[in-house]
């Protein structure tokens, strides 16, 4: 019997094979739970789905109706929600100079302001407590160029996660950020390409190579289970890299 058997669990943001979602959806698919995954992008997410043995519906985090409605599909199918998973998220590669109020806006809609609305509606739904992950990144603590939109909103959307699992503590409803470092991705495949890059982080990384996104998604099914007893907390996936720090643009060079 799987650690998450008999758990209702929404994981929004699962429209990328080889990405976080699907490796979530799959892990708590495998642990027992009745999963249903989501993203903007359907007939994506309805082949991630298909591949998991998940359920999947469309919505956009930016839009608290879509949400809204999400989770009240969810429990009217299932008939309850056990867990959240907040994959869904805005990347920008941009030094400061370079930054646009669009770049930024977008970055805070889809990284603080649609996991608000998300993780409202979820708390709403969870009559006999639950758990609900914010997937965010190491990009929140440590610095590098061109981070500034994508490391400062998920840093916001980290505050949002604590100040969330002290309201809802007291309903046995936990709230966690979960924090991979880089991954090997569809979105950092074309980054993995640049000679040197991939190894100038295996050096900042304690353990010596980077986390996988199965090891990420099994993070993510431990936070979800009746094992976990930790609430307004950052767990990193990252091999350690937060003890050192991110290498620089300069260094991305051949061994």
């Amino acid at each position: 019997m799987g650690i998450l058997q008999g758990k209702v669990a929404l994981v929004i943001g699962a429209s990328t094979k080889g990405g976080i979602g699907e490796a979530t959806a799959r892990h708590f698919f495998l642990e027992g739970a009745r999963v249903v995954v989501s993203a903007r992008r359907l007939k994506e997410a309805q082949e991630i789905g298909a591949g998991v043995g998940a359920a999947a519906l469309a919505c956009d985090l930016t839009d608290d109706a879509q949400v809204q409605k999400l989770i009240a599909d969810v429990v009217a199918s299932h008939g309850r929600l056990d867990a959240l998973v907040i994959v869904a998220g805005a990347h920008a590669s941009q030094t400061v100079d370079q930054l646009t109020r669009d770049t930024l806006l977008r970055c805070f809609e889809l990284n603080v302001i649609g996991p608000a609305s998300a993780i409202k509606h979820a708390a709403r739904a969870m009559q006999n407590g639950g758990s609900i992950i914010y997937v965010s990144s190491a990009a929140a603590e440590l610095n590098t160029v061109g981070v500034a939109a994508y490391g400062s909103t998920k840093a916001a959307g980290e505050r949002l996660v604590e100040v969330a699992a002290l309201e809802y503590g007291a309903r046995g409803i936990r709230v966690n950020t979960l924090a991979p470092g880089m991954l090997e991705t569809p979105m950092s495949e074309a980054a993995m390409q640049r000679p040197g890059f991939k190894r100038a982080f295996e050096r900042e990384t304690p353990l010596g190579r980077l986390a996988n996104v199965s090891e990420v998604a099994a993070t993510a099914a431990w936070l979800a289970s009746d094992g976990c007893y930790t609430t307004g907390d950052r767990i990193r996936v990252a091999g350690g890299v937060h003890l050192r720090r991110h290498p620089m643009p300069d260094e991305f060079k051949p061994d």
